[in-house]
């Protein structure tokens, strides 16, 4: 019987509150979504996270959104929005982490800007690294080697470099996420005074 129901029967319920049917639309497109969100940003963890979010909107908003042509273009449009989003927030962060990281490790800091706690948690987050990944991560972040000569120094692939460096970003990332917030307003500040 529930089978029967459409997506727009079951938004519309949403609409006027009804649980019984966002769970129903949740289990119904959450896993497809996240399939459909990690095929962009390649991280399980992140597109679970998109899905959920957009998710958490749809419910908040469903009394005032209007949707006229279908449920499910909706919540595929919608999924790759937060999914775009999420990503541009991460490459913004993880851009002012890498200049502020070289900036940190050059030891060209002028006396206006101390070798802050940022500085030392980008250590820490390093140092959490596996060993092959951190090796990568220095030579590529910090040394400035491209990954063909990162390849030829360490005598492995360039697509082992690639996925050594997602691994290494993906890690950072988790480790940093919960100081994030922090992380970047300390940041904005310093880029920006």
């Amino acid at each position: 019987m529930a089978d029967e129901i459409t997506d727009f029967e079951l938004f519309n319920s949403i609409r006027r509150r009804d649980r019984a049917a966002f769970d129903a639309l949740f289990r119904k497109y959450y896993a497809p979504l996240c399939r459909f969100s990690f095929a962009t940003c390649l991280s399980q963890e992140d597109a679970e996270e998109n899905v959920q979010d957009m998710f958490v909107h749809l419910w908040e908003k469903a009394p005032v959104l209007n949707i006229d042509l279908s449920v499910k273009a909706y919540l595929y449009t919608s999924t790759r929005h937060y999914t775009l989003n999420a990503m541009q927030k991460q490459q913004t962060a993880l851009h002012h982490l890498n200049e502020y990281s070289d900036y940190a490790e050059s030891g060209e800091q002028d006396e206006k800007i101390p070798d802050t706690e940022i500085a030392e948690l980008i250590r820490s987050g390093i140092s959490t690294l596996p060993e092959k990944c951190r090796e990568i991560f220095i030579l590529c972040k910090q040394e400035g080697l491209t990954y063909e000569e990162i390849s030829a120094y360490l005598n492995v692939s360039e697509k082992t470099i690639d996925n050594q460096m997602g691994i290494a970003l993906r890690k950072l990332r988790e480790y940093l996420r919960p100081k994030l917030n922090k992380l970047l307003i300390t940041l904005l500040l310093i880029l920006f005074s």
